[in-house]
């Protein structure tokens, strides 16, 4: 077989890596190298690198789309109301299928081992063969969960893909590639040194590639659990009965992020995005578990609020036309009690003190905003040391009361927002950790399955775990008995599943200063999405600690769960008026007053119209496997709908 030379020498040159310490003896000319003499590794170092995501598609995607559907990032009213750019789908689009194209040559160059010339690759290729599918099974289901069909039998050879498959099929394929390649691996087989550093979370080691495996076995597994138990629970016991897997922090997959313009860049590195708390996390986080603010930080005691208080009301200025319990109140200080999480993740205005601290503002900028009241009079605050969210789906660009609203409209200066550590590239970019295998484990015991393990132990583990990896481990035990309610009526012990009940709080009148009360109303269970219709349920608190490990790296994840269950609650998006380039047609001002629906969450990403224009009869049968429109609202196979 021969591909493009010159295809070939830009791989090897933009790698810069040898494969044995003789290997440029035989590729001297590097403008002349054929396709028999490349290493495979080439190949999927370049697919490994390359799906990290430069900022340019990462913005596009991450941000936009599954950081915006799955409710991290809050001002970003884009996917969570339907909202979609075909060039941002296509950037995407022509990456990740470029990712599987080299995942894919990885293979078919090391299944040809009889042209190895070295020793290093003949004892490498057979396990770098396994790992390679291993990468291209993660790589397949990121596009099928973001797209929907996805052509199984794609060479990558220059040809448009002859057949797509439904996302069942698909499925059916990752977890056969993921139990036959972890089955295949020789660990007994030391990886030569000069191969390690093309690996950057596991330096190709075969022992911990096999654990990756058999947790991604478990993930899609419970993937079709609402659309096929049984066959999720057989695939799910047969992982846990593989052996290894993911289950401490030094096990996890998670690959170091560098501040640039390629592929190791972080995913949230673009200074102009405020990535900022939204309603749904904000409303997970204040509460739950009930470890002051005050412990955690004692610098920020002067600024905590009790919990019955809910802060400023400003009715003008935030739209009405939402379930979110918290709506139209503007805290005007701290939450007493707050994840202690949740100021590891994020940073409040101007908390110069924070090990965290980031300022997409000015330093001086976040102490006066106003608030404009109908009749045009203005309302001053500071917002420095507060807790306060962007509330999903408003908009100055279609909502009247958020218009008048200065202070989210410049929330760079006024909210809390993502935390310096991803938005510097100080980080690692997290694929897999220890806490989601045992989240998974959890829920799977949940439902009767045999893991060696029960819901109770697995669930604490998973809290544990991802404790121990934000450095909040002092908390954990408190945290674990505590029976407090967050703002959705979830709390953390295990066992304590009475479900919440309304309570009076306290507020003040953001015009008038009066101080009032009111009673809070939790969200109400009969109309929510998950099926349970229980808002501190076994389940519920299962999700809602996953959701918060999962924040921010693994997005898709997050919005995953949330399309196969319902969980954690997540707010209904604000809405006075109609929205344009939104495929939500459904959705309308008075949504918010029935049922939360599907039809206003959105399920997918629209196949760009370049896959149309470059394959018409392969973009007609993919949307003939989805079975639906391409549009975000239709549902994916395995999606509660």
């Amino acid at each position: 077989m021969k591909i493009n030379k010159l295809f070939i020498a830009l791989s090897c040159a933009a790698l810069g890596l040898t494969a044995c310490d003789d290997f440029n003896d035989v590729n001297t000319d590097q403008s002349a190298v054929n396709w028999e003499e490349v290493d495979a590794v080439y190949f999927l170092n370049q697919s490994i690198k390359l799906a990290q995501q430069d900022p340019d598609v990462a913005e596009r995607v991450v941000v936009y789309n599954w950081a915006s559907a799955a409710r991290i990032c809050g001002e970003m009213s884009f996917l969570n109301i339907g909202r979609y750019s075909d060039d941002y789908n296509n950037a995407y689009f022509n990456q990740i299928t470029n990712w599987l194209k080299y995942a894919t040559f990885a293979i078919q160059r090391a299944d040809e081992i009889e042209t190895a010339t070295l020793d290093c690759q003949r004892e490498f290729w057979p396990n770098l063969k396994q790992i390679a599918r291993i990468w291209r099974a993660v790589l397949i289901a990121e596009y099928s969960d973001t797209f929907g069909p996805y052509p199984i039998e794609a060479n990558y050879q220059g040809e448009n893909p002859t057949t797509y498959n439904t996302v069942e099929e698909v499925y059916a394929y990752i977890l056969s590639e993921l139990a036959d390649a972890a089955a295949s691996i020789d660990t007994s087989v030391a990886t030569d040194e000069t191969y390690v550093n093309g690996d950057q979370a596991y330096g190709y080691d075969p022992a911990k590639w096999v654990a990756f495996a058999n947790s991604l076995r478990m993930r899609y597994a419970m993937r079709l659990s609402e659309v096929d138990p049984a066959k999720a629970q057989s695939e799910f016991e047969a992982a846990v009965a593989a052996g290894s897997r993911i289950a401490t922090i030094a096990d996890m997959f998670a690959v170091p992020e560098h501040n640039g313009w390629d592929g190791w860049s972080g995913i949230y590195t673009r200074t102009w995005d405020d990535q900022g708390l939204s309603s749904t996390m904000s409303n997970i986080l204040v509460g739950l578990g009930g470890i002051p603010v005050a412990e955690q930080r004692p610098d920020l005691a002067q600024y905590t609020k009790p919990m019955d208080y809910m802060g400023m009301k400003f009715d003008q200025n935030y739209a009405a036309n939402t379930d979110n319990p918290t709506k139209q109140f503007w805290m005007d200080g701290i939450p007493a009690n707050i994840d202690p999480r949740g100021l590891e993740i994020f940073c409040l205005p101007n908390d110069q003190a924070a090990d965290n601290f980031v300022d997409k503002g000015s330093v001086d900028g976040h102490a006066s905003h106003v608030f404009l009241d109908k009749s045009g009079n203005s309302i001053s605050v500071d917002a420095q040391y507060t807790w306060n969210y962007y509330p999903a789906g408003e908009s100055s660009n279609y909502s009247e009361s958020f218009s008048r609203n200065q202070v989210v409209g410049t929330f760079y200066d006024t909210g809390v927002l993502l935390g310096n550590d991803y938005c510097a590239s100080d980080n690692e970019r997290v694929w897999f950790g220890p806490w989601e295998t045992y989240f998974l484990l959890a829920e799977a015991s949940l439902y009767g399955w045999n893991t060696g393990t029960t819901a109770q132990e697995a669930y604490e583990n998973g809290v544990r775990s991802s404790f121990e990896y934000f450095g909040v481990s002092q908390y954990v035990d408190a945290y674990l008995a505590s029976t407090d309610y967050n703002r959705v009526g979830t709390s953390v012990n295990f066992n304590h599943t009475t479900e919440p009940t309304n309570m009076t709080v306290n507020y003040v009148d953001g015009y008038t200063k009066a101080e009032q009360t009111m009673t809070y109303q939790y969200p109400d269970a009969s109309r929510i999405l998950y099926k349970g219709k229980k808002l501190n349920d076994q389940l519920t608190k299962i999700i809602t600690q996953k959701y918060i490990a999962q924040t921010p790296y693994l997005a898709l994840e997050m919005w995953n769960d949330y399309r196969r269950l319902g969980l954690p609650f997540f707010d209904m998006p604000a809405n006075e008026s109609s929205v344009s380039g939104s495929d939500m047609t459904a959705w309308s001002p008075s949504s918010y007053q029935g049922n939360q629906s599907w039809e206003y969450y959105p399920q997918r990403l629209r196949y760009p119209t370049s896959m149309n224009n470059a394959d018409p009869s392969g973009f007609a049968q993919a949307l003939e496997k989805l079975g639906g429109a391409n549009t975000t609202m239709t549902p994916l196979w395995w999606a509660i709908h």
